[in-house]
């Protein structure tokens, strides 16, 4: 029996994430309806996932080694119970077990048992949204190619105008129960059908556009709800809407990732909204009103007289949803203030006269040079 660590591709120090990450990209890889997939290989896969991922069941295996085996009561292919009892010269259990099913029991105990269905593979896509839309919440339909229930047969594999009939093998159970003697009674084991899957019933006629299989691949519509203040590269999860599962097991999620187009001018941190206004000169020395660009459209904003450059303002509620809330965070707006660059001779004769009456000195001797390159201006 290969090693499981190796099936998964990993070193035994390796962690849950590593695990979780390894099973995903190889059950996408080796997935049976998936061409190129290996069945064989894929449940393999499953099985090795099954042990790895849980806690007890790792250690276990860990301990054990290559004996471990879940599928056949934690102990490896053999019966323990038979094997332990043909040390003994063959002795068998003479006791009742009638009304338990040790199966069960030790199933429960060494985490054996047959491995569950293989749950349908996650899928994950990227999703771009306006700025405007990731701060109010959208609905958004998207499309994307995955397996899914084939719509001829509506999953049941069989062909149009064919009926359903009880398997031959499980009789109709979708489970073989199989009873076993052991030096502690009957133990009774079931596993699932391998000829109808555990459904119980098969296609007297196998569907044509999928095969008999009940899936198949194909290009789905789906409509997706974007709550308001999601943030980028923040992930939304559909539950199962990723591909189907495998021979009637559970369907897998899609994960969207989000992708936030940036916006001219305003930009985002955490739930509050920046911008910067530039004002002149002359009106942060005698006071002013700027339109200031929001998200909610265009907003008044009042400079008084004097403001300094940097000056900060907010303006409450115009910022971003809480993800799950209808609270809102703010738009800080920050004032920086121009200062002229080219000044007419009327223009610096009138703020020296003013810097003169300030006492303040501003008069800057100017050089040969300067009084040169100023001739070429």
């Amino acid at each position: 029996m290969a090693d499981f660590y190796e099936i998964l591709g990993l070193s035994k120090g390796a962690s849950e994430t590593d695990i979780k990450r390894a099973y995903r990209k190889l059950a996408h890889q080796y997935h049976p309806d998936k061409g190129g997939g290996d069945e064989k290989k894929f449940r393999e896969i499953n099985e090795a996932y099954e042990v790895l991922s849980h806690p007890q069941k790792r250690q276990q295996y860990d301990q054990y080694g290559k004996t471990f085996d879940q599928g056949a009561g934690g102990f490896g292919g053999s019966d323990p119970f038979s094997d332990f009892a043909k040390g003994f010269g063959g002795f068998s259990w003479q006791g009742s077990s009638e009304g338990f099913d040790f199966g069960d029991i030790f199933s429960d105990i060494f985490g054996g048992g047959e491995s569950r269905r293989a749950r349908g593979v996650d899928l994950e896509m990227g999703l771009r949204l306006s700025f405007e839309e990731a701060v109010f919440g959208t609905e958004k339909e998207i499309s994307l190619q995955k397996q899914d229930t084939c719509p001829a047969c509506g999953g049941s594999g069989a062909k149009t105008g064919s009926k359903l009939k009880t398997c031959g093998q499980c009789h109709g159970q979708g489970q073989m129960r199989r009873t076993q003697r052991t030096i502690l009674g009957n133990i009774a084991t079931t596993t699932t059908c391998d000829m109808c899957h555990g459904k119980g019933k098969i296609p007297e006629q196998a569907c044509d556009d999928c095969g008999g299989r009940g899936i198949k691949q194909q290009l789905k519509k789906i409509k997706v709800i974007i709550p308001p203040g999601i943030d980028n590269n923040q992930r939304i999860r559909v539950t199962g809407q990723g591909e189907i599962g495998y021979k009637g097991s559970s369907p897998g999620d899609l994960y969207i990732r989000v992708q936030v187009e940036p916006r001219e001018g305003l930009r985002r941190e955490g739930q509050d909204i920046i911008s910067e206004v530039p004002i002149s000169f002359y009106q942060a020395v005698l006071g002013t009103r700027v339109e200031v660009d929001t998200i909610d459209g265009k907003v008044e904003l009042k400079i008084p007289a004097g403001i300094q450059s940097g000056k900060i303002f907010r303006l409450r509620g115009k910022g971003v949803p809480h993800l799950g809330s209808k609270k809102r965070g703010d738009h800080l707006v920050t004032v920086f203030v121009v200062t002229p660059t080219k000044l007419t001779k009327k223009e610096k004769e009138l703020f020296r006269k003013m810097a003169e009456e300030k006492g303040e000195v501003v008069d800057i001797e100017e050089g040969l040079w300067d009084k040169i390159k100023g001739q070429f201006e």
